[in-house]
């Protein structure tokens, strides 16, 4: 990659679509937005276009099995993610502007708590199923807030190998430097991630 580029990346669509006054409940977050406001999804799609978003994200950091199940609509898994992407796609093709869409992955049992990742065993597969979904719709795999080596490795291992560039984002210790949330090494997880050939780490 030429190093004189730069690329620009979408804004949050969690916060920007509680500015539009679209509900964000603990539970499910951003992806109520797809229950109860789709077409709004697909403009903040667009509004990032159009301010110059050469990359835009799935509204799936809030698809969580898990999660779904706590308001009794986890049989809509599929069809959320997959609605994700369309929207996404509806966006760009709309836009006309050439542009790449990501797919947002997201941990698999609460964001920025390392203390709560599952096993590689259960949450590997949870990864690769939502990631097949997404799969038609995308550019791009985006593991996001990753916050110990285990759930970096799971997410890596159950999305290489479908064709499409991994890129693996980490969030790290608000207080100890270099450091992710778990208190392990960032130079430890850039080497453990080594053997996935992600794209990059974030």
């Amino acid at each position: 990659m030429d190093s004189s580029v730069v690329t620009l990346l979408d804004a949050g669509m969690g916060r920007t679509l509680s500015m539009k006054g679209i509900e964000i409940p603990p539970t499910i977050w951003s992806a109520n937005a797809l229950l109860v406001a789709p077409e709004i999804v697909k403009e903040v799609h667009l509004e990032n276009i159009q301010a110059g978003a050469k990359v835009i994200t799935t509204n799936s950091y809030g698809i969580i099995l898990a999660d779904l199940a706590k308001i009794n609509i986890e049989d809509q898994y599929e069809s959320l993610n997959i609605l994700a992407g369309k929207l996404a796609v509806e966006a760009v093709t709309d836009s006309g502007k050439s542009v790449e869409i990501a797919a947002s992955l997201p941990p698999q049992n609460g964001s920025y708590r390392s203390d709560l990742v599952l096993d590689r065993s259960v949450i590997e597969p949870l990864y690769r199923r939502q990631a097949k979904l997404l799969e038609p719709f995308v550019d791009i795999f985006l593991c996001e807030t990753m916050s110990s080596i285990d759930e970096a490795i799971s997410a890596a291992a159950g999305v290489s190998g479908l064709g499409k560039p991994v890129y693996i984002g980490l969030t790290l210790h608000d207080e100890k430097s270099a450091t992710l949330r778990s208190g392990e090494s960032l130079q430890s997880a850039v080497q453990a991630l080594a053997d996935f050939n992600v794209a990059g780490i974030l």
